[in-house]
């Protein structure tokens, strides 16, 4: 399953919304899809289950035996929740590109619980064939490259965190879904849009200051224009409301899940460019 972005976890590789700038994308095809017939593949964001068990058992003194099984349980009603007949454990690298760049990136983040990291290691050994990683991204670009890049047949994107709703496809949360929701290339490249001009405050991104989503939509609506291309149209407001391009870069390169095609924009920064020439299928 290497060809499915990269190489395997032990290689050192391993009406405002009308204003978006639409590319015809393969997922617009897709917006049913079958429980009974058709292949899915489940793209689960594992580490949310095991730092969620993790967290847990410090408080209540579950042992590791006992959290793996728990997490085992966790990962199989997630697959059986969005009817997958295959899966895959998608996992953050250790040198995050992010904080090369941006040194404060998520500086605001408390160590992990104690057990999460023998956790970890213990379900990789479990799941060996199925746990992919790259050193220098994150979980999330590598569920947006791999349920983008035409390798699988209707990839699902299994996870909680809201913003992985700016890559298109289909996508489940395991909180709250009884089965998947379709999120199309416009809805996608919105959710992105805002995005950038909102920043992410918990991952110390400040992106507009003082812009929250109901501000960030109406700047949308206000500026919106459908020639230019989602990071172009970030660019624009920034410039028209007087905020510094050096916000806007870091926030393009922070806050943009990795997908293909992978926006151009990034590909500015010769650190991003490095990285992609290790991922065959996003050249």
């Amino acid at each position: 399953m290497g060809n499915l972005c990269l190489t395997r976890s032990n290689s050192n590789l391993n009406e405002a919304k009308k204003g978006i700038d639409l590319t015809t994308n393969s997922h617009d095809k897709h917006y049913h899809m079958n429980k009974k017939t058709d292949k899915k593949t489940a793209l689960l964001d594992v580490e949310i289950i095991l730092y969620r068990h993790a967290a847990k058992a410090e408080t209540e003194g579950t042992n590791l035996l006992t959290l793996k099984s728990m997490c085992r349980q966790a990962i199989d009603q997630c697959v059986m929740g969005c009817k997958a007949s295959e899966f895959y454990l998608i996992v953050s690298g250790r040198n995050n590109f992010r904080k090369t760049l941006y040194p404060n990136y998520k500086g605001n983040r408390g160590e992990k619980p104690p057990l999460y990291i023998p956790l970890s290691k213990a379900m990789k050994e479990m799941y060996a064939e199925r746990w992919y990683q790259h050193d220098q991204l994150e979980a999330d670009d590598l569920l947006g490259i791999i349920s983008t890049n035409g390798k699988i047949d209707n990839p699902i994107i299994c996870s909680i965190d809201k913003d992985m709703l700016s890559v298109p496809g289909w996508h489940y949360n395991w909180d709250k879904d009884d089965w998947p929701t379709y999120v199309s290339q416009e809805e996608a490249d919105y959710n992105w849009l805002v995005q950038l001009l909102m920043g992410d405050s918990t991952d110390c991104i400040e992106g507009m200051k003082g812009i929250g989503k109901v501000k960030a939509e109406k700047l949308i609506k206000k500026y919106r224009n459908s020639e230019l291309s989602v990071p172009e149209q970030a660019k624009h407001i920034y410039e028209k409301e007087n905020f510094s391009l050096d916000q806007y870069y870091a926030c393009l390169n922070t806050v943009t899940i990795w997908r293909k095609p992978l926006p151009k924009e990034l590909l500015d920064n010769h650190l991003i460019t490095d990285i992609v020439k290790t991922i065959p299928t996003l050249e």
